[in-house]
């Protein structure tokens, strides 16, 4: 097959995130599972962190990716058949190495996250700058159907498709769904993202004796759940203790503000665990899984938050877990499933390229 580099963004370095993930901080070997390529046949190596740190968030704060970082792995990226990335930041700054000349041309196959959420609020000469540099990208997938039609008018000549994300089920293995048995239904709601909507959460389950409530936040404030004696806030410092937190669950939730990429992972996580998700109609959740996989609820609406539970009885809720589930698998939402398909995308570029196997 073929030499991938995988361009990872300040942070992601691999080696580190290996000893992490030995420590049980980190929820597989390398971030997304990109070592899993070699299962593919391909040859990998992974950017390295560099230590100008200060420049290269001053310059990554003015154009939106980390060109630094991506000069300090030029070596890696020249050696390379083919680059690949998670988020659509290390694409441009690949691309503008590969657009000056810094760099030998390489296809770049891409998945974009966060841009095209905010697209619509991105200043002209952003939009110019990244219309500019695009060319040089072969492929950009995206892991929501949301982003398609905004990837397509913002970049009509890239070819944009759908990648469905994974996780690693070697570590959130599937365990058959359980319905229930409690009084009090505990539910688990765990996200850093910004999205995330736990004002409407809270006021869901809040002081509801019929509920137990745990948020995993970061940022949150215990401000936000102090008056209510049922919610408890967390700060998870492994994922040993975000899974342990998972298993202790009777629902996964994943509430949301609008937007058009979150919630995935949690989602797909509950799912492998057998947990029945309940979420809002928005994000990402619904490009994975249908009406009847998962508890649907408007953004912003506490009342159907809650009605969506309430009108669902102990084997409903395995029953929704359990499709759920076998939904993840037979879509293969895990890492090995997301390196085939980074694999499948680059034999069909560089078919369209003539280029053969090595």
């Amino acid at each position: 097959m073929w030499k991938v580099h995988v361009q990872l963004y300040w942070g992601k370095d691999a080696e580190l995130y290996r000893e992490r993930f030995r420590q049980g901080i980190e929820p597989d070997e390398t971030p997304y599972g990109f070592h899993l390529a070699a299962e593919e046949g391909h040859t990998v190596t992974f950017s390295r962190d560099g230590k100008h740190r200060f420049m290269s968030k001053v310059i990554e704060r003015i154009f939106g990716f980390d060109l630094v970082h991506a000069w300090h792995n030029r070596r890696a990226i020249a050696a390379a058949d083919v680059v690949w990335t998670m988020t659509e930041g290390e694409a441009f700054a690949v691309a503008t190495l590969m657009k000056f000349g810094l760099v030998p041309r390489r296809p770049i196959v891409s998945a974009s996250i966060w841009l095209f959420n905010r697209w619509d609020l991105l200043p002209w000469w952003r939009h110019w700058l990244y219309r500019f540099l695009v060319d040089e990208i072969a492929v950009m997938g995206v892991h929501s159907a949301k982003c398609l039609p905004i990837a397509e008018r913002a970049f009509p000549n890239l070819r944009c498709e759908l990648m469905h994300f994974g996780i690693n089920t070697d570590y959130f293995t599937i365990r058959p769904p359980k319905a229930p048995d409690s009084t009090v239904s505990h539910i688990v709601a765990a996200g850093n993202d910004r999205t995330r909507d736990w004002d409407t959460l809270i006021q869901a389950f809040g002081s509801d004796k019929r509920f137990k409530l745990t948020l995993a936040c970061a940022w949150l404030s215990n401000s936000r759940t102090a008056r209510h004696k049922n919610v408890t806030l967390v700060k998870p410092q492994t994922m040993d203790e975000l899974r342990e937190l998972y298993d202790s669950a009777d629902i996964i939730a994943v509430p949301m503000k609008e937007n058009v990429f979150s919630g995935i992972t949690v989602a797909l996580e509950a799912a492998a665990l057998g947990k029945p998700v309940l979420s809002s109609r928005t994000g990402g959740v619904p490009t994975y899984f249908d009406e009847d996989e998962v508890l649907y609820a408007p953004p912003g609406d506490p009342r159907a938050l809650r009605e969506a539970v309430l009108n669902s009885s102990p084997a409903a809720l395995e029953a929704v877990a359990h499709r759920a589930q076998e939904r993840l698998l037979s879509d293969d939402y895990s890492t090995r499933g997301l390196m085939a398909r980074y694999s499948r995308i680059t034999r069909e570029v560089f078919s369209r390229q003539g280029k053969a196997k090595h």
